[in-house]
C-alpha cells in the first residue's frame, strides 16, 4: 500500500507543480513551491508512520525542486546578478522561515 501512495503522491505533488508554474512566472513559482514544501516537510519530520514518509519523500518531494532553482538562479545571473542573489537569498530565508514555523507546528 505505501508503494501505491508514494507514486499517487508523486504523481499529485508533480501535477500540483506544473499547474503552479501555468499560473505563476518563475522564478516565483518554483519560490512558492519550495516555501510550501519546506513548511510541510518540518510539519512531517516527527511523523514515524510509513504512510507519512510516503506523503514526505513521494508528495512534497515531487512538489519541491532544486534543480529549478538553480536554472533560474542560472538565468538571473546572466540578466542581472543582483537579481540572482536577491532570488537565492530569498529563496532561503523564506524556506527555513517556513520550515520552522511547520516544526513549530508538532
Amino acid at each position: 500500500m505505501t508503494a501505491v501512495a508514494f507514486c499517487a503522491l508523486a504523481a499529485c505533488g508533480a501535477v500540483t507543480r506544473w499547474r503552479i508554474a501555468a499560473v505563476l512566472p518563475r522564478p516565483l513559482a518554483t519560490l512558492l513551491v519550495n516555501i510550501i514544501g519546506a513548511f510541510l516537510l518540518a510539519a512531517l519530520v516527527n511523523s514515524q508512520g510509513a504512510s507519512d514518509v510516503a506523503v514526505g519523500v513521494g508528495g512534497i518531494g515531487a512538489l519541491t525542486t532544486f534543480s529549478t532553482v538553480v536554472d533560474d538562479l542560472g538565468t538571473l545571473w546572466a540578466i542581472r546578478r543582483w537579481h540572482a542573489v536577491a532570488y537565492g537569498t530569498v529563496t532561503i530565508v523564506f524556506g527555513v522561515g517556513a520550515a520552522w514555523i511547520g516544526l513549530q507546528i508538532r
